[in-house]
């Protein structure tokens, strides 16, 4: 990796020299490039430097508006009126229109957990005129804005009205936004380097920025972001001052960079993020609970956290399924952890000893850790366990197949959200019981949707943190996923670049570099 990087850097020219370029460190470059299509944070990072979205959310979990001017709200709660802000351009040259957000917002809601809550109780959208749109709804839904407002992933995005129309089975292939940077295809290099340019017609917001709100004020002219896979070139890289930024710093190497006077380290998203585990529960062992229950009654997060982190200072056990400091944290159906239990589950289950597949990203610098202990913690239980390893890209990709194990597909894979994405029983689409619409794992458990449409369906603060409470307790007793702990993701970066601020994603405006 040592000589494509070096390659995708390389020596500026005069002109280069005359840019203000900020150089990233990516553990791996995203291949996909549809934030619609997948839930994978780096696809989430690349959405988030090309387009916007109608609303966002700060860091009190405040819904604002982004692309949208203003809204009305009719008095039965079944229809909402929105109007976009005025100058709003695709890197095209095309106003963004009502009809091009309706298309965007229709193709993400079919694969998002969230976006297919909201689409079963649309009656239709309607382009009033091409800065105007219509939501009807067949029945009041509390978590309207909040869901066009979500910062996780995937993420709302708006897209032109002709990619949009893209089959959500399929892969864009134009990557035209209306964000404040614009993807270079020309200038990068195929699997080493991605580039951003400055969209110098970007309108932003007057308001300032705070995570996905306010003003997107571009200030560097270019953004590269490189790929290297071996995260001791990253640091070494940025000790000289061949790159400006890593994104995330494994937590092991941190010591390295803190004794450089000309380095600073900080922790990037405050929420943490979450290890989880996820069953493909379309086919054996897992389509049975007991198996599932064998696994879950073997984790203990401490296993998994030092695995990962080691430092204490940068983790917690966490086994609520909600992200541990909000409103819905709770410990309810929590079961013990306890190895002997957990091989009794198995034998009581239908596994008859044969390989299971797990998959695993070795280059992820989160994912590849807490899958050694995942491995660890499957033969320890008792599973015949066959480790299939793969890079990152391919990881988001193949855990999307619904093919047996025996041809490509799998039984058990390992994954991380950010905090947000788990606040509640809606916006955690882990929790989704609708079969092969839930997300990967496809689990298959109506009473939880119902749960959570009750969730959704109330205003009552004490109601609500009763359904969450009762949908933990489902998700124990089905084992439909596993939390493995939460730890705090760390960045690191030179100190002439500036501005730089905690967020749930990767959110590079009111960066500057001198």
């Amino acid at each position: 990796m040592a000589v494509a990087a070096t390659a995708a850097f390389g020596a500026a020219s005069t002109a280069a020299q005359a840019e203000t370029v900020l150089r990233m460190a990516k553990t791996s470059i995203p291949r996909i490039l549809d934030p619609h299509f997948t839930t994978s944070f780096t696809e989430r990072d690349f959405g988030y430097l090309i387009y916007d979205t109608l609303f966002a959310v700060d860091h009190t979990f405040t819904v604002k508006p982004q692309m949208v001017e203003s809204w009305t709200v009719s008095d039965d709660r079944l229809s909402y009126t929105f109007k976009l802000r005025d100058g709003l351009t695709f890197h095209n040259g095309a106003p963004v229109r009502s009809a091009d957000c309706i298309a965007s917002i229709q193709r993400w809601a079919q694969r998002d957990g969230m976006g297919q809550k909201l689409a079963g109780l649309t009656k239709e959208w309607t382009a009033v005129d091409d800065r105007t749109f219509k939501l009807t709804l067949s029945r009041p839904y509390g978590f309207v804005l909040e869901t066009l407002g979500k910062v996780g992933a995937s993420v709302p995005f708006i897209m032109p009205e002709s990619v949009a129309k893209t089959p959500i089975t399929e892969t864009i292939k134009d990557y035209t936004g209306s964000g404040p940077f614009v993807f270079d295809q020309s200038a990068g290099t195929s699997g080493v380097k991605l580039v951003f340019r400055r969209f110098d017609k970007y309108v932003p917001r007057s308001e300032p920025a705070d995570w996905a709100t306010g003003g997107k004020v571009a200030k560097v002219d270019k953004v590269e972001w490189i790929e290297f896979r071996d995260p001791m070139t990253a640091v070494n890289a940025l000790t000289n001052r061949e790159i400006d930024f890593i994104h995330e710093l494994p937590h092991d190497l941190a010591p390295l960079l803190e004794s450089d006077r000309k380095v600073k380290v900080m922790v990037y998203n405050e929420l943490g993020q979450l290890g989880f585990i996820r069953f493909n529960s379309l086919f054996p062992p897992f389509n049975d609970v007991n198996a599932r229950r064998a696994v879950l009654l073997a984790v203990n997060q401490k296993d998994f956290l030092q695995g990962l982190v080691g430092n204490e200072k940068y983790y917690s056990v966490c086994r609520s399924i909600y992200s541990c400091g909000s409103p819905y944290e709770t410990d309810a159906g929590v079961p013990a952890v306890d190895l002997a239990k957990a091989k009794q589950a198995l034998k009581a289950s239908s596994y008859d000893g044969s390989p299971i597949v797990q998959f695993a990203a070795t280059n992820s610098a989160t994912i590849g850790p807490l899958s050694e202990v995942l491995t660890r913690v499957l033969k320890d239980v008792g599973f015949n366990v066959k480790v299939e390893a793969m890079d990152f890209q391919t990881f988001t990709r193949k855990r999307l197949s619904q093919s047996p194990p025996a041809d490509g597909g799998w039984n058990i894979a390992l994954s991380t959200w950010t905090g947000p994405d788990v606040v509640d029983p809606v916006v955690n689409v882990s929790l989704g019981g609708a079969g092969l619409k839930a997300q990967w794992g496809w689990p298959s458990l109506p009473e939880i949707d119902a749960l959570r449409d009750r969730f959704a369906s109330t205003a009552d603060p004490a109601e609500r943190k009763t359904i969450a409470a009762e949908i933990q307790k489902l998700n124990y007793e089905q084992a439909i996923y596993i939390p493995t702990g939460t730890f705090k993701a760390l960045a690191a970066y030179a100190d002439n670049v500036k501005g730089i601020e905690p967020a749930p994603a990767l959110m590079l405006w009111g960066i500057s570099k001198n």
